[in-house]
């Protein structure tokens, strides 16, 4: 039976194409600038930076544009002010209008260039920069490690003419974000150690030993350091509240000479992360300055514990003046995690202004076709979305199998410069898998320069519910071939694989394995897969071996697999073990089982059986979920459900399916 076709037309390919917001422009000097009256400068120029500092651009470019004088640093707090907002384009046009640039904007906006990957421009601007100081230098051997290009950044780093404490540190840094911590500790070695910079020097690669989890390299040189300042101590508190060390979190807390908003709001962290929120609460009340970073941790801290109540009653009792947009974003999850979204939806409404995590957040809340529309209305406001949010859109395209979206979402990760991302690859690539293109998931897999498990995992997923075993048993010795290290995910796609070609011996050989050499302990879906290898091959007995071998907690699934199994090979004996099982579970709400366990019945003529399962549905007021299917036509939405005859034309629409079904069965 076919229901009644709903269709919703998409937007247009440019919607998702970004179109920058008008901005004012800024108003241009055509005149010199009259004596600065100091004072009132001095007043603006705090004010500006404070308008940047909040997010409030427009009341900055107002107050700039309102400035009867301006100085040097007037256009200086500009330029680095929209650096820091990351609007990169409104900072050239200031820098261009400078009546006499300097090497703080020249700096700044190399930094900026940097921070949103255009390497090249930020170069180019650096190489024309006549009177570079360190500052410059600093900024742009920056910018090539923040974009993983390390090798030019040694290169630069090694004709600089003269070096300080920050060059040095930043090239420690860039080596341990790579794992490079030879290299790291090499150049650590060889920097000078003047009084004024070695602590910073030992902070770089504290900070680095903690972030890769060496623990005992960071006790090390924490007990090693002649002079520790308060960053040293913070670092170190956050290594054992990472940890779950909290015992000796608080000791070092305790021990600290002087402490600042930073070391109680990393405690606090500690407690959080450790889900103490009883702890975290008390340490709260009992601080005698809290900062909006304390605010906000503590209110995030509610949220990740599913106590969103008390994060909204938080934010109410927040002083306006420290309330920010990580505030806002974080009560925005709140209600996103919630999955109430009707709220989320007003409560981003109320908010004085959005950033893109404010739209990342109310688009990962939505499932359907609402999340294509809302990144279309994002991209429109000029808003950029980040890797996050074009997963989750590329997964809804995958589950509405609305490939023409998912073009245009791929073309647009492209242009955005994500091509080489592999969270948006992998969701790619399960985007064409599902929609049967196992041709273009593969293409776009080639691409990755920088896989890892994810993209691996998609890959060899792709392959397997296509039934193409032999293939995903390739790619999967690939991947061990290039040392990186299958996951649960990994091995529940090759049982699949072996699942659906019946391949018993590979799939007993991939669990062993996954056992064995990788100390992966089986979940409830392993066991699933291997349940239905055994049956799908006709090995009923052999799955229920394995399903009673399996830990009581997971079983559940195991025994539901084993009933369809059962049904398949008209097994009614084992069926009703299988079934008992499955109606123990009080928490069962799957009409579907029980329906299949009635058709067994029914199958056999037992009728009485079946129809008492019904009204054990019926007692139980448990549902089978309604079919519903789509597809999409020339840009359209057309949604199916079972048993809807409400369209107008259902008639002329079963005739016409009856035409075709006569025409496959010509051809099979």
């Amino acid at each position: 039976m076919l229901s009644r076709a709903r269709r919703r037309r998409h937007l247009p390919l440019h919607a998702l194409l970004p179109t920058p917001p008008r901005r004012r422009a800024l108003r241009s000097l055509r005149a010199p600038e009259s004596p600065p009256q100091t004072r009132d400068v001095f007043t603006l120029n705090s004010a500006i930076t404070s308008c940047f500092r909040s997010g409030d651009v427009e009341s900055a470019r107002q107050l700039f544009d309102e400035m009867p004088h301006r100085n040097s640093v007037t256009w200086n707090c500009m330029v680095s002010g929209f650096v820091a907002n990351r609007m990169i384009s409104d900072a050239r046009r200031v820098f261009d209008q400078m009546p006499a640039k300097n090497v703080v904007s020249s700096s700044a906006l190399v930094a900026g260039y940097a921070k949103c990957g255009r390497v090249d421009e930020a170069r180019d601007l650096f190489d024309r920069i006549p009177r570079k100081n360190v500052v410059c230098w600093n900024s742009m051997i920056s910018g090539y490690a923040l974009n993983g290009m390390i090798q030019k950044a040694r290169e630069l780093f090694d004709e600089m003419p003269l070096r300080n404490g920050v060059s040095f540190s930043i090239m420690i840094s860039a080596y341990l974000r790579r794992r490079l911590v030879g290299e790291a500790r090499a150049l650590f070695d060889r920097a000078p150690s003047p009084s004024s910079s070695a602590t910073s020097l030992c902070n770089a690669l504290l900070s680095g030993y903690v972030e890769l989890g060496r623990v005992s390299d960071a006790e090390e040189l924490f007990g090693k350091m002649d002079r520790r300042d308060v960053i040293s101590w913070n670092v170190m508190i956050t290594c054992y509240a990472r940890g779950g060390r909290m015992d000796l979190a608080e000791r070092l807390f305790d021990e600290m000479p002087e402490k600042d908003t930073v070391s109680w709001t990393a405690v606090l962290h500690g407690y959080l992360l450790n889900r103490d929120v009883d702890s975290a609460w008390k340490l709260f009340n009992n601080m005698p300055d809290k900062d909006a970073v304390t605010w906000n941790t503590m209110m995030g801290g509610f949220v990740q514990n599913g106590m969103f109540e008390d994060a909204l009653r938080l934010f109410h009792a927040m002083p306006e003046w420290e309330r920010d947009i990580v505030s806002w974003n974080t009560i925005l999850q709140g209600y996103v995690r919630k999955g109430d979204m009707a709220n989320a939806n007003y409560f981003f409404g109320r908010m004085p202004r959005r950033s893109e995590t404010s739209w990342n957040t109310l688009i990962s809340g939505y499932e359907g076709e609402e999340a294509l529309v809302l990144l279309s209305k994002m991209v429109r406001e000029g808003f950029k979305p980040d890797q996050a949010t074009l997963s989750v859109v590329i997964s809804v395209c995958a589950s509405l199998v609305a490939l023409n979206w998912g073009k245009m979402v791929h073309s647009y990760a492209v242009k955005s410069g994500y091509p080489r991302d592999a969270l948006v690859m992998s969701s790619l690539i399960s985007m064409y898998s599902k929609c049967g293109l196992t041709g273009d998931a593969h293409e776009v897999f080639e691409h990755v320069t920088k896989r890892d498990t994810i993209t691996w995992n998609a890959m060899i997923a792709t392959y397997a519910y296509h039934g193409l075993a032999k293939e995903a048993f390739t790619l999967f010795g690939e991947m061990i071939e290039r040392k990186f290290v299958p996951d649960h995910a990994t091995f529940l796609s090759l049982l699949i694989a072996c699942a659906h070609r019946g391949l018993v011996d590979e799939g007993c050989k991939y669990f062993e394995s996954m056992q064995r050499d990788w100390k992966l302990v089986p979940r409830s879906e392993h066991y699933s897969c291997m349940v239905d290898l055994f049956g799908r091959s006709g090995f009923i007995n052999q799955a229920h071996e394995l399903t009673n071998e399996i830990p009581s907690d997971l079983r559940t699934t195991a025994w539901e697999t084993l009933l369809n199994a059962c049904k398949v090979h008209g097994n009614l004996e084992l069926g009703e073990v299988a079934a008992r099982k499955v109606l123990q579970d009080d928490q069962l709400d799957d009409g579907g089982m029980y329906i299949l366990l009635s058709n067994i019945y029914a199958g056999k003529g037992m009728w009485g059986d079946a129809a008492m399962i019904r009204s054990f549905m019926r007692e139980r007021g448990v549902k089978k979920e309604t079919g519903c299917s789509w597809i999409e036509i020339q840009g359209e939405m057309a949604f199916f459900s079972s048993n809807d005859k409400s369209h107008p034309l259902i008639e002329e629409i079963c005739r016409e399916l009856d035409n075709i079904s006569n025409i496959i069965e010509e051809y099979i």
